[in-house]
């Protein structure tokens, strides 16, 4: 692999786990400022769209950080699926399709959940905005988005993590990184500070950086020749 390309799959491995804390950090600023209404869904969307409203330049904010952080969790992916290739092929494979599922659910999450709300919220007529917004979690697309981007990215990060133990490519302080991540996900924290545990992933994406440098290319396992 030449440098530009080592550079551009280095930068996403160190910036992906980057922007996502500060995409949540700045995200939750909003969505902690509004109480939930569960049992009326258009006073909770009501809620929901005057906190965004009320900050209206830190949703837009968190919205150009997630766009920001979905390209280079792409680019990160990618050099994980290029890493674990180099002697585990299925797997790569098997890692870089998850990853493409990952980053199309990530892409239609921030399609469904940013720009919605942040139009409704600048609508003049707030009681039809929060109807509108009320309404569209029931559309079936939404759903299947909603999978892509959970269960994708699950999924995404634990086949790399397999892929990278099974390349000899995840040292245990990498792991220890991605089974931190792992449980924050899991627990599903809304805390501000639980999002600085989304640096965790920096351990596991560092060791797959120092793997895409020239030389620290791994080298394939052979098979026992027979006597």
């Amino acid at each position: 692999m030449n440098r530009p390309n080592t550079l551009i799959l280095s930068a996403g491995l160190v910036l992906s786990p980057v922007l996502l804390t500060a995409a949540e950090w700045v995200r939750l600023t909003v969505d902690n400022a509004y109480v939930e209404i569960e049992s009326d869904s258009v006073a909770d969307a009501a809620s929901h769209l005057q906190a965004v409203a009320d900050r209206l330049a830190w949703w837009h904010a968190a919205a150009y950080l997630d766009l920001a952080y979905i390209a280079a969790w792409a680019l990160a992916l990618l050099a994980i699926a290029v890493v674990v290739g180099r002697t585990r092929p299925v797997l790569a494979a098997l890692s870089g399709l998850l990853g493409l599922i990952s980053t199309l659910g990530l892409a239609m999450h921030w399609a469904f959940y940013y720009i919605p709300l942040g139009s409704l919220a600048q609508e003049a007529d707030r009681d039809l905005a929060a109807r509108a917004a009320s309404a569209s979690g029931d559309d079936r697309l939404l759903a299947i988005a909603l999978l892509m981007f959970l269960l994708g990215t699950l999924l995404a990060v634990v086949g790399a993590g397999v892929g990278l133990w099974r390349a000899h490519a995840l040292p245990w302080w990498a792991a220890l990184g991605l089974l931190i991540w792992l449980g924050y996900v899991v627990a599903g924290m809304e805390a501000r500070p639980a999002a600085l545990l989304n640096l965790a992933l920096l351990l596991p994406f560092l060791a797959v950086a120092r793997r895409l440098a020239p030389g620290k290319e791994p080298v394939a396992e052979r098979e026992p020749t027979p006597a």
